[in-house]
């Protein structure tokens, strides 16, 4: 009798170990930040902005950076070139150092900002276009511009700006000023309402138009974000807290949403903050502002007997702001792989990236397939299931599989939530061994 060997090799696929992770991710778009305040106009024999900001070891972990301009002295004229050569240095400075940024430019910054501010319309405008031909450079570093220049800190209250027409034209300037390339956010739900609703704003800025809430927990209202009751009022006008988390679970989805966290009356903890904080799918938060509200989260210990009984709530909020995908599975059936990922975070990823399957041997890639999926779909507290075929019959030894996310802007990768992930994670090895038959 003749023994021959099937050439179609037999194959094992042997699921990888993807335990959760609480470690954090780092990853971009999402996270802590410090603030870090400039005047636009440079004083004479100022020093260079490397030597004007101190990056201390907590600041350098951190991903994002607020960075906000003061550009109260030219409330009466047009910005100098002096001040929009040192606005271009500030930005560099931020990129050079790895940086995704929150940018906000004021005129105000005492809580003046009718006084601060210019008075007219126009002249706002054209610091607009001045100083977006400036940042345009630096847009794949910018995660949100927060506000539209104008109220007390750059807030939009305390303004003469903030009819509908007034935010409607000053937000469609700052759109075109930079390229329409900037998610550009308002301070309340009710803002956002008025804009959208306009006939004369652009689709594409209502694809980038998102919020910020410097009053987080504050007030019952978070200082006056919300009405004090459920209303049934126009749709510009504020509803209730319940109201407005239920708009912003809807509509905030895919949109950078962040802000402040406040010490009120009642101190919150970290269970009810969070909760709050998924429904309004926030991406970014004040790592030290304010501090009372932020230590009684550090003093509380995360619940539950998995890999987060061991974190205070202050790192559990700080590891779920913004998306944070862990693979909850692998298997493979006639060839079909099939992955499960889980989006654990508060929110989604708003920026586009490409996933892959890639193999390895002796650490050397040897093949690699993009998945048809888009991860800014990966909803927040959602599974996804992503399937593919494999060209099992091409592979002729034992390989590793990994799964990769990688950005579409400026490239990188995103780290997945699981154990023992870096720049990719390993989920799985297929086992390959010929098959005799007579």
């Amino acid at each position: 009798m003749r023994i021959k060997f099937n050439r179609t090799p037999d194959t094992v696929f042997q699921r990888g170990q993807l335990p959760e992770s609480a470690d954090p991710l780092y990853n971009p778009g999402c996270g802590w930040y410090h603030v870090y305040t400039f005047q636009a106009q440079p004083q004479d024999g100022s020093r260079p902005v490397e030597e004007e900001v101190w990056l201390d070891e907590a600041c350098r972990e951190e991903v994002l950076a607020l960075v906000l301009v003061d550009i109260g002295a030219f409330r009466t004229g047009e910005l100098s070139p002096e001040a929009l050569d040192h606005i271009s240095r500030i930005m560099d400075f931020f990129r050079k150092n790895h940086k995704q940024m929150i940018v906000r430019f004021v005129y105000d910054r005492v809580g003046k900002g009718m006084i601060n501010e210019p008075s007219a319309r126009q002249l706002v405008k054209k610091h607009m276009e001045q100083i977006g031909a400036v940042i345009r450079p630096y847009a794949a570093h910018i995660l949100v511009i927060q506000g539209i220049f104008v109220g007390n800190w750059g807030e939009m209250h305390g303004s003469k700006f903030l009819d509908s027409d007034s935010l409607c034209d000053l937000l469609h300037t700052l759109y075109r000023a930079t390229g329409g390339e900037c998610f550009l956010a308002v301070r309340t739900p009710a803002q956002w309402r008025m804009a959208a609703d306009n006939p004369r704003l652009p689709e594409g800025l209502k694809t980038k138009l998102a919020l910020f809430n410097d009053g987080l927990f504050g007030s019952p209202t978070d200082l006056g974000t919300y009405a004090e009751s459920d209303s049934e009022h126009s749709s510009h006008g504020n509803r209730s807290r319940r109201q407005e988390l239920e708009w912003q679970e809807q509509y905030m989805g895919n949109v950078p949403n962040g802000g402040e966290a406040l010490a009120g009356s009642d101190l919150t903890g970290y269970l009810a903050a969070a909760a709050d904080m998924r429904k309004m799918h926030l991406s970014y938060l004040n790592s030290v502002y304010q501090p009372e509200q932020l230590e009684y989260w550090k003093n509380e210990q995360a619940a539950g007997e998995d890999c987060w009984g061991k974190l205070n709530g202050y790192e559990y909020i700080g590891r779920h702001l913004g998306y944070r995908f862990v693979v909850r599975d692998a298997e493979m059936k006639k060839g079909r792989l099939r992955i499960t990922v889980e989006n654990c975070g508060f929110a989604n990823l708003c920026e586009g990236a490409d996933c892959f399957l890639i193999s390895m041997e002796n650490g050397e890639e040897t093949f690699r397939l993009e998945l048809k999926t888009d991860p800014r779909q990966w909803k927040s507290g959602q599974i996804v299931l992503l399937e593919t075929e494999l060209p099992l019959k091409d592979w002729k030894k034992d390989q590793h599989l990994f799964l990769a996310l990688e950005r579409q802007r400026e490239g990188g990768n995103i780290r997945f939530a699981n154990q023992g992930a870096g720049e990719m994670l390993k989920i799985g090895s297929i086992l390959i061994a010929s098959s005799p038959s007579t």
